[in-house]
């Protein structure tokens, strides 16, 4: 899947945010414009094309003075609309800095 394509989808409001996404933004303190500002500025890290989905990561303004990656799964099985399956800030512990590639098993930060 091209990015562009899913950030047409976006652009147009063809999108869905799932209630894991939604779960995991109350829980992180981040909103849907969040997730909307890291997939419109972000790239894919990850495919799962046997799920039609990829794993989107991208910076956003959370408040003023504070820019945090954010990671998005987006699921592009309909020709029209996006899911935003689930989005979350990712751990530093699992993911390189910037997250854009996860860690090796036992490496140290």
């Amino acid at each position: 899947m091209d990015i562009k394509i899913i950030c047409e989808r976006v652009q147009a409001g063809n999108y869905l945010v799932g209630s894991h996404a939604v779960r995991h933004a109350l829980k992180e303190g981040f909103a849907r414009r969040h997730m909307v500002e890291a997939i419109l500025q972000g790239t894919i890290i990850e495919e799962y094309p046997d799920d039609q989905r990829v794993l989107i990561c991208g910076q956003t303004i959370l408040m003023e003075r504070l820019t945090i990656y954010l990671h998005v799964v987006c699921e592009y099985a309909d020709p029209i609309y996006v899911d935003f399956v689930t989005a979350y800030i990712p751990d530093e512990l699992q993911w390189e800095s910037p997250p854009f590639r996860r860690r090796k098993k036992g490496s140290n930060l």
